[in-house]
């Protein structure tokens, strides 16, 4: 069944509305995956809140153009799906590249960077970044670490007289 003109421009305008609320987006080849294959890694994705939706290139592009994002270096021309993430920039492209290595057939083509189409190398150095759960653990980390020292110190003296203590105790002993 052929899709009408009014399902196209739904569509569009679905695509987007998704690009312009988007934080991270990815682009990325799934051809030679089964539905199977396709469905886990949506499972995946959802548990981080991003969408995985197969899109036709003329829609994307009318879609990227809309929102004055230069689709020049656009060119892809086989199956593409596209990972958009409105909560963390680093999701799409971390989660996608992890499961990359499962599924060799999944390849990362690109994505968009603060309104820029960028390449994959630039998603791969973007899903090496940490995610913010983890960089706020680390913060977390970094601000106990100054107040941990603190009370190692303060307690050093208080082991230090116990010692003197059980010293003095065991010699009358």
């Amino acid at each position: 069944m052929a899709v009408t003109r009014k399902e196209k421009e739904a569509t569009l305008s679905q695509i987007t509305e998704d690009l312009r609320a988007a934080r991270g987006v990815v682009f990325a080849e799934y051809r030679g995956m089964s539905v199977k294959e396709i469905d886990a890694l949506r499972k995946n994705l959802r548990k981080e809140n991003v969408k995985y939706q197969v899109v036709k290139i003329t829609l994307l592009k009318k879609a990227l153009a809309s929102l004055g994002i230069s689709t020049d270096a656009f060119n892809y021309n086989g199956p593409l799906a596209v990972a958009i993430s409105n909560e963390e920039e680093t999701a799409p492209a971390r989660i996608l590249k992890l499961a990359s290595k499962d599924q060799p057939k999944l390849i990362l083509n690109g994505g968009v960077f603060n309104n820029n189409l960028v390449a994959a190398d630039v998603v791969s150095r973007l899903a090496a970044l940490p995610g913010k759960d983890q960089l706020r653990a680390q913060l977390v980390g970094v601000i106990a670490g100054p107040i941990r020292g603190l009370v190692t110190v303060l307690s050093g003296n208080t082991r230090n007289l116990l010692n003197v203590l059980n010293a003095i105790k065991e010699k009358k002993a």
